[in-house]
């Protein structure tokens, strides 16, 4: 490179240290603490310190399904000093939500998806369905006649429910909880039929012969559950979907800055902490190119809006 280029570069490729040295970088998580999301912006914490040196620190903005703190991002300093550890619900919201403050691709910019994560259908132990035959069988004879516990209303596993409801024409009760582990507790004590559970709380159920799980909502099957098909298996055709996390700044933000940010996500991810995480909830790690991860946005966005519809659930 030349010298005069190279030393034009020079205030690009060092601003988010200088500024670093005065002001943590900020990673704002649209949850309360103590979930996933929170522990994957606490790991990404470490590793800005450990890799550049940086001081980092996790700000909890929960409500409204992230939007407050998707909000508080899109309207941050493009320097990198604030950045958003994101969800699922980031893309479901264009779905859920007449208009948001913010538009969820346009006003960020992608800087690497971080994982995925997929659910799984439980029944208690003792339940009439054993496999997802059983289960199928007994909705084509009375679609009505079974009931669904959703894992807290706009989540993931909400729309998860809706879809599988959609396809497979189901039009027995949705009991709604203020999240999974609530609607567990009554699907295991027989309170509710079934529920889309997350994977690393499904897993653990099986683990301890408290729940019996009749599918995936992955691609592929789960190594630890290798006797539960996929939905894909049993219902040819059924739409792929699955929860992620991510890493977004504000639009703007410079592309080489982008660029080593995504190298920190990059190291989190092949971590061994995180490696471990990933194998307890059978999930995926990712660290998607800053494109790449545009794209998905905008498909999931598409994805959403289309279950939504299908499932006539009307935007707030």
């Amino acid at each position: 490179m030349h010298r005069r280029t190279l030393l034009a570069a020079l205030p690009a490729l060092t601003a988010l240290p200088a500024l670093a040295q005065t002001r943590p970088v900020r990673l704002i998580v649209g949850a309360a603490a103590g979930g996933t999301t929170d522990l994957l912006a606490r790991e990404l914490a470490e590793e800005l310190r450990q890799s550049l040196g940086l001081t980092a620190v996790v700000e909890n903005r929960a409500g409204a399904g992230g939007n407050i703190a998707a909000d508080h991002v899109a309207k941050s300093a493009p320097d990198g000093l604030t950045l958003l550890v994101a969800f699922t619900s980031h893309t479901m919201n264009a779905a859920l939500f007449k208009r948001l403050p913010y538009d969820p691709v346009a006003d960020f910019t992608p800087i690497s998806q971080i994982a995925r994560v997929s659910s799984a259908l439980v029944v208690r132990p003792a339940s009439p369905y054993r496999t997802l035959a059983d289960l199928l069988a007994a909705a084509r004879a009375r679609p009505d006649g079974l009931s669904l516990a959703i894992g807290g209303i706009g989540s993931s596993l909400h729309m998860d429910t809706a879809q599988f409801r959609t396809r497979v024409g189901l039009t027995g009760p949705e009991v709604p909880y203020r999240g999974s582990a609530p609607a567990l507790t009554d699907v295991l004590a027989g309170q509710v039929d079934a529920m889309f559970a997350p994977m690393g709380q499904a897993i653990a159920q099986v683990q301890g012969g408290t729940a019996r799980v009749l599918a995936v909502s992955a691609p592929e099957r789960v190594p630890v559950l290798p006797d539960a098909p996929t939905l894909a298996e049993a219902l040819p055709g059924y739409p792929q979907s699955f929860g992620w996390f991510g890493l977004l700044g504000p639009a703007g933000m410079a592309p080489d800055l982008v660029e080593r940010l995504h190298g920190v996500v990059t190291r989190a991810v092949a971590g061994e902490r995180l490696k471990a995480r990933f194998a307890l909830e059978a999930s995926q790690g990712v660290a998607s190119a800053p494109a790449e991860f545009r794209t998905f946005l905008t498909r999931d966005i598409a994805h959403w809006q289309e279950v939504a519809r299908a499932a006539r659930i009307e935007p707030e």
